[in-house]
């Protein structure tokens, strides 16, 4: 029965994590090409990705609550899934963001800086892959999302340097823009730290120990 209940919990989860690659894959193509996008959509599942959030969090807690005889694992599992399906909220919110200030950016005339969209792309795959990990207990696949993260994190650097450098030489309306390109490479980078913060607790919910993030360079 508590085997079952375990189950119930991961699908919860992976079907949270489904709606968030939606909108993930949503944000790729308002970045990435000139694909119509409706923001209502987004915005209308993020309302759904919050109550399921909240819903898998109450299940959980009534769970524990109830004082099942659960292994160590299984407790990993309740409480890993609590913390999974809060950064995934998490993980909506920044990429409902950006879509938004993309989508703004696109009205007024502006070019998307390419490693934006090179970012967008990594998180979607980190996504699906730390979404797969889950449902499988693949600690191998999750030490390669967290790898993938080092990708996100390099573009974010090598995008801030060039846009705070090009600043002082715009006008005030590029100026800004260039301002709201910056947090979005913000937004992206916290995004692929959720991943990769995803991928950890997937990796301690399988082992039982910590895995912390590995220090990989990038060409």
């Amino acid at each position: 029965m508590k085997t079952e209940i375990i189950t119930f919990v991961k699908e919860d989860v992976l079907s949270l994590g489904q709606l968030v690659d939606k909108t993930v894959e949503e944000l790729v193509a308002i970045v990435s090409s000139d694909s119509a996008v409706d923001i209502s959509a987004i915005e209308e599942r993020e309302e759904l990705i919050n109550e399921s959030c909240y819903s898998i969090e109450e299940k959980c807690l009534d769970l524990l609550q109830e004082r099942h005889s659960l292994d160590a694992r299984e407790i990993r599992a309740v409480v890993g899934s609590i913390m999974i399906a809060t950064k995934f909220e998490r993980l909506a919110d920044h990429a409902s963001r950006v879509s938004r200030m993309m989508l703004l950016a696109k009205e007024d005339g502006f070019e998307i800086p390419l490693q934006l969209a090179e970012m967008a792309e990594i998180v979607h795959c980190m996504v699906q892959e730390v979404l797969l990990s889950f449902v499988a207990d693949d600690k191998e696949k999750a030490e390669a999302v967290i790898a993938q993260d080092s990708q996100v994190n390099y573009l974010h650097d090598l995008l801030s340097k060039q846009l705070l450098h090009e600043l002082g030489e715009q006008n005030q309306v590029n100026a800004q823009m260039g301002a709201q390109f910056l947090f979005c490479a913000r937004f992206l980078e916290r995004m692929g730290d959720a991943c990769a913060s995803i991928a950890r607790r997937v990796f301690f919910i399988v082992t039982g120990t910590y895995l912390k993030k590995p220090s990989v360079k990038v060409a």
